[in-house]
């Protein structure tokens, strides 16, 4: 289990992410620590290999969710790239703090449509589910590792 510390600190970089605007009235956070709780959603989020039909823990078993949540979606969808930050700063400093973590997307879809998951979430009213992270014990200690370039880059 992650410790409440941890999460916490991982609540409080959410929180210092640059935002349009500085637009923090239509965000919203939800942590999931329940153990019941994120077992409906891992379930809610099952996926299946395309490869080998065999089910895959869209949730990579971790121990903890945070959802991002907005309201009031603007016509440019700022509200995505609100996200993303809010986003890249839980896992940095899940990562600062050993733990393992990842960026949620290609699952919610599925868990947007089941009802039942979604009302435990507690949303606020007029809220919806933009995006999530993960965070937990990783399987192996996380270490340094050599990192190339993978996007192409114009240098000028």
């Amino acid at each position: 289990k992650v410790s409440d510390s941890d999460l916490e600190k991982i609540l409080q970089a959410a929180q210092t992410a640059p935002l349009a605007a500085g637009d923090d009235k239509t965000t919203h956070l939800t942590l999931v620590k329940d153990p019941v709780l994120m077992e409906e959603i891992r379930n809610a989020c099952m996926l299946t290999s395309r490869k080998t039909g065999q089910k895959i823990d869209a949730l990579y078993g971790a121990q903890a969710m945070i959802f991002v949540s907005a309201t009031d979606i603007s016509e440019d969808h700022i509200e995505y790239c609100n996200t993303g930050c809010i986003i890249e700063n839980i896992l940095l400093e899940a990562t600062a703090l050993g733990l393992g973590s990842t960026y949620i997307w290609g699952c919610l879809k599925k868990l947007r449509k089941n009802e039942e998951v979604m009302k435990k979430l507690c949303l606020p009213q007029g809220y919806e589910i933009l995006s999530a992270a993960v965070v937990g014990y990783p399987a192996k200690p996380l270490a340094p590792r050599e990192i190339s370039r993978k996007l192409s880059v114009t240098e000028l």
